[in-house]
């Protein structure tokens, strides 16, 4: 790694930085990246010495060179990049960046040069940013890392994208000193090893910073030249593309609804690139007629969200879950993978036929179709147990019967019987349901027939077609549980027990409908005074049996007590007796406590 003292020594001149995007004014439209041409010298002050072809004060310049091979190939490379920046397109080196109150005073690598070929190595990125609003009190923003293909000077690979918060450390990057009105940063940038050629150029494509007033500062590309922001990297090559591991639909069944509206169809890759890893890539899916319908996904490591991730750190396979869009009146019919294209982050590109993968049937309803669907009967009484009901639906244009059938419920456990479709007199098609005990609805999200022939009918959300409109309730319970034959035992306790005694309630409950659930149970002294009280859930024996038992507190007084309970059922329907509730038929339950 040379520093910029060794670089004057070896006769190396600079002709230029990344900047982005070029003024119309200058000759070329590619993005210029600093390279450095053997033989050329430096004044002094480190500047190239003009020649007879620089325009003096344009900042624009070409370079004369003995002709050899090799300047005649770096003039080419240098007259693609050329850093020529009409008028004040660029800001002065030595200048801030500024955006009202916001600007952004320094912004280098420690060094400009590093070799990661063998052994990987990092260099610190610093920035300052000044603010002379004295009212800002916070500031936060974001740089971008861009890696510049070495010959056009255009961006290639996953952007990485810095995040940075005012007293604040975050994924790598350091608050180092300051506050609003000026802060420094760091962030140690783990060169990657591996480039497309031995030289890799690095980049600060992007800077943004807001603070606490809204004040913001953008800067892009050239905007950014002042500062020099740019690392060069000898590195290994990496001449490798990507490779697939598998692609497949990642829904729920391979079949959508298309109709009259666009709609998505969602996939999952999983890729593998052990050198400098996946960055983008597209899908084709080949259907009917020879149309073709693309997706196209990337990784994006600037957003926490990323469609396209590894499975975990340092791991170089990457799984992607992206949707392909699906125009409205794409054509019905079966649709296939045909060829993913994938690069990798030095741009190495391979187009492959996948692996096996399962099509997708598109339809819109027009041969296969459902109308009428309706439930019998609506609502079921499963407060006890199970009920069953049938789904009945008017199907047309089926060929050689139904095939396949299924029908999806939203969230509840509802189910089909398994007993497949029945035509029934009328000549509705039909489905046995069974709706669990307790289950208080089920809707029905979808449904998804197949005839004979292989003609396809959507409905609902999860295809994406009609919604069928079904839901399956349960009756409405209008009866509150009762009790009879209530027996209090004992009647009488010595006080020097009564915390060791616990007096049981038996009863007969009847619950026609919703089954007991709950209870509370009190116990009042001869005033009417609250004595204790306890409740929690409880259920009958088959038989109608019910047990409650209650408390005596430690140090009762002696004296005449009486219990008032209430059952609760299932839907919250409750019924009271004794203390503040319907007498019983036998009279209070009456509990006598005695001196020693």
């Amino acid at each position: 790694m040379a520093s910029g003292n060794d670089a004057k020594r070896r006769g190396h001149t600079r002709i230029g930085h990344l900047t982005t995007p070029i003024p119309t004014a200058c000759a070329t439209a590619v993005r210029p990246i600093g390279v450095f041409l053997p033989g050329h010298n430096r004044t002094a002050a480190g500047r190239p010495r003009r020649n007879a072809s620089e325009t003096v004060g344009s900042g624009c310049y070409t370079l004369r060179m003995r002709s050899t091979p090799l300047l005649r190939w770096l003039a080419r490379v240098a007259l693609a990049i050329a850093t020529c920046v009409a008028g004040a397109a660029l800001a002065t080196p030595a200048a801030a960046q500024t955006s009202g109150s916001l600007s952004l005073t320094s912004l280098s690598f420690a060094s400009k040069r590093v070799d990661v070929r063998e052994q990987g190595a990092a260099v610190t990125l610093t920035w300052t940013v000044r603010n002379t609003n004295p009212d800002a009190m916070y500031l936060s923003g974001s740089i971008r890392l861009r890696m510049a293909d070495s010959t056009t000077g255009t961006y290639v690979g996953t952007p990485r994208e810095l995040h940075f918060w005012l007293y604040s450390s975050w994924e790598g990057v350091r608050h180092v000193s300051g506050d609003a009105q000026e802060s420094t940063y760091e962030y140690d940038f783990a060169v990657p090893r591996y480039g497309r050629t031995t030289s890799t150029l690095w980049v600060v494509a992007g800077f943004h910073a807001l603070d606490d007033t809204g004040a913001t500062l953008n800067l892009e590309g050239a905007q950014l030249a002042g500062h020099r922001p740019w690392l060069k990297a000898r590195t290994a090559v990496d001449s490798t593309p990507p490779a697939i591991n598998s692609i497949e639909f990642d829904g729920f069944e391979p079949y959508r609804f298309v109709g009259t509206h666009a709609r998505v169809l969602p996939y999952r890759a999983t890729l593998h690139d052990a050198e400098t890893g996946f960055w983008k890539g597209t899908l084709r899916l080949a259907g009917p007629n020879g149309q073709i319908l693309t997706a196209d996904f990337e990784t994006n490591l600037s957003s926490w969200g990323s469609d396209c991730r590894p499975q975990s750190i340092g791991d170089p396979t990457m799984t992607c879950r992206f949707q392909l869009d699906v125009p409205a009146g794409t054509a019905s019919g079966v649709w296939q993978v045909s060829e993913v294209t994938l690069f990798d982050n030095v741009g190495n590109q391979t187009t492959v036929v996948p692996p096996t993968t399962a099509p997708v049937t598109l339809t819109s309803n027009e041969v296969l179709s459902v109308s009428d669907f309706s439930v019998n009967p609506n609502p079921v009484d499963n407060w006890k147990q199970d009920a069953t009901t049938r789904i009945r639906m008017d199907v047309q244009g089926a060929q050689n019967g139904i095939a396949t059938a299924q029908i999806e419920f939203e969230m509840h456990a509802c189910r089909l019987d398994g007993s497949g479709p029945t035509v029934d007199p009328d000549g509705a098609t039909s489905f046995g349901i069974i709706v669990p005990k307790g289950t208080p609805e089920c809707v029905v999200g979808g449904v998804l027939l197949v005839d004979g022939g292989g003609n396809v009918a959507t409905y609902g959300s999860p295809y994406g077609g009609p919604a069928p409109e079904l839901v399956i309730t349960r009756v409405v319970n209008t009866v509150p549980p009762t009790a009879s034959a209530v027996v209090l035992t004992p009647t009488t306790v010595p006080r020097s027990q009564a915390a060791n005694t616990r007096p049981a309630l038996t009863m007969q409950v009847t619950a026609p409908v919703a089954p007991l659930s709950g209870f509370a149970l009190d116990l009042y002294d001869n005033a009417g005074n609250l004595v204790v009280n306890s409740g929690g859930g409880a259920g009958t024996a088959p038989d109608g049996t019910l047990h409650l038992y209650g408390d005596l507190p430690w140090g009762i007084a002696a004296g005449t007590y009486s219990y008032g309970f209430t059952l609760i059922d299932e839907s919250g329907l409750q019924s009271s007796y004794g203390v503040n509730g319907q007498p019983l038929p036998d009279g209070p339950l009456e509990i006598t406590i005695t001196d020693d």
